[in-house]
């Protein structure tokens, strides 16, 4: 039975959710339903949004139907598998949440290295099936973001260097379109709109499966070297020499991150090759200067992959991110890190720079993933459970990255960005997003599905 407050925004479209609840497998929450505000919420506690009603989706039909509604009613779809996005874009106020967080079912194929996915697992639940078998998809390390919507937008991580980003390894998926067909898409069937999904996001309908290509991994060498933060002028400009001859082999991130009472930064490596190899090249690394800590050591793959996370610590945080690409440290930028960063306004925030090199960060690639610069992609981020904090913590995030702009190239990487302005989302699509807007107005031409990094219909 569908309950709701007086005076919110589903009153007025009750008899058409009693339909839709009568026709699907799942099941419409709407206000008033003790499980409303909890699944409403999105991984980033700054976004509060209400919408009039969220559909639970068990099957390919069930999000057709919720799709027809939300036509039909004239109401703004946003569509969640993970709710991981930095936006907020898994939600939406007095519309309708197309959830498909319920969805996990899947088919791996051990000996074809190959996996079928549906969009609600995550990637920690992935990374748990396939290690298994010692198979990897590139994806990220943080266990709790969907692994579509990261693979759509791109999808980097520990593997990237050597074996390209998620949406390289993404061979078919499985599309509701808005206006309500379900199409495959691949290298021989609808190819446009396979080139445009892979890196263009939930641009151009609703993906209920996704086909990966598996790679073989078990083992790596990987670990973390942390310096006070006094030293950050030393490790950036040894970094940024260092870099310059690594192998593909060679992941490499570098944080400014609290520690409980003072602020330190942090040079974490995986290594993906033998690992004598990897103790060699990582030796002037880990001996230019002393670190505080050294952990790095053989593990496994799985193990790595399960110490990533996207919060500080346990609990609901709030969270600011502004993002770019810096192509040398040595160009003036590192200076700007070391005053800024010191200077964070809570223990809770930093700045983060993965390295990019290689052939999969600086070729081009027949899909419409863009972010390919060597150089080192870099976050702001700030992270509040306090309200009191968000003021000063936005406030800190954008004179860090205005400052930084002089040294950057004015790349971005899709996955990255926040609400920001069209011309940003532009950048992040670079020379691709002409043909994108092409492409998005043969499969979505009124712009059905604009809650995303939007690429408007060409006009």
């Amino acid at each position: 039975m569908l309950k709701d407050r007086a005076g919110s925004s589903t009153g007025k479209h009750t008899a058409s959710l009693r339909r839709l609840a009568k026709a699907i497998k799942g099941e419409i929450i709407v206000p008033g339903d003790q499980r409303y505000d909890s699944m409403r919420r999105v991984w980033n506690h700054d976004i509060d949004l209400r919408p009039a009603a969220i559909a639970v989706c068990m099957s390919d039909e069930d999000v057709i139907r919720s799709v027809e509604f939300a036509r039909t009613e004239n109401l703004i779809p946003a569509v969640r598998s993970g709710g991981h996005s930095f936006a907020g874009h898994g939600v939406c106020n007095g519309g309708i949440v197309i959830n498909l967080s319920s969805r996990k079912r899947s088919q791996l194929d051990v000996p074809a290295c190959h996996i079928r996915l549906e969009p609600g697992i995550r990637a920690g639940e992935l990374d748990q099936m396939v290690q298994a078998f010692g198979l990897a998809v590139p994806l990220g390390s943080c266990p709790m973001v969907g692994v579509a919507g990261f693979a759509l937008g791109g999808g980097a991580g520990s593997l990237t260097t050597k074996y390209g980003f998620a949406c390289d390894s993404i061979t078919r998926a499985r599309v509701v379109t808005a206006d309500c067909t379900i199409l495959e898409a691949s290298d021989v069937e609808n190819r446009e709109l396979f080139w445009a999904l892979r890196g263009g996001g939930g641009n151009f309908g609703i993906v209920v499966s996704l086909d990966f290509q598996l790679t073989a991994i078990s083992v790596v060498l990987a670990g973390h070297l942390t310096y006070p933060i006094s030293e950050s002028g030393k490790v950036l400009r040894f970094i940024d020499e260092y870099v310059e001859a690594i192998p593909d082999d060679l992941y490499i991130v570098v944080s400014v991150l609290p520690r409980p009472g003072e602020r330190m930064i942090d040079v974490g490596v995986v290594w993906t090759g033998q690992p004598t190899d990897g103790y060699h090249v990582l030796r002037p690394l880990r001996e230019f200067l002393k670190p505080i800590t050294d952990s790095i050591r053989l593990k496994s793959y799985l193990e790595e992959q399960q110490s990533g996370s996207d919060s500080p610590g346990d609990g609901d945080w709030a969270s600011y991110r502004r993002a770019g690409h810096i192509p040398s440290l040595l160009s003036g930028a590192s200076e700007v890190i070391v005053q800024h960063a010191a200077a964070g306004p809570t223990e809770s925030c930093g700045i983060s720079m993965i390295y990019w090199h290689g052939k999969w960060c600086s070729g081009e690639f027949d899909n419409s993933f863009a972010f390919r610069r060597v150089g080192f992609e870099y976050w702001v981020h700030s992270y509040w459970q306090d309200p009191s904090d968000r003021e000063k913590s936005y406030l800190w995030v954008n004179r860090f990255h205005e400052a930084l702009q002089p040294y950057t190239s004015g790349a971005v990487y899709v996955n990255d960005l926040g609400n920001e302005s069209r011309e940003r989302v532009r950048q992040a699509y670079d020379g691709k997003y002409k043909k994108l807007t092409v492409i998005k107005r043969r499969y979505d031409p009124t712009n059905f599905f604009r809650l995303n990094q939007n690429i408007e219909p060409e006009t």
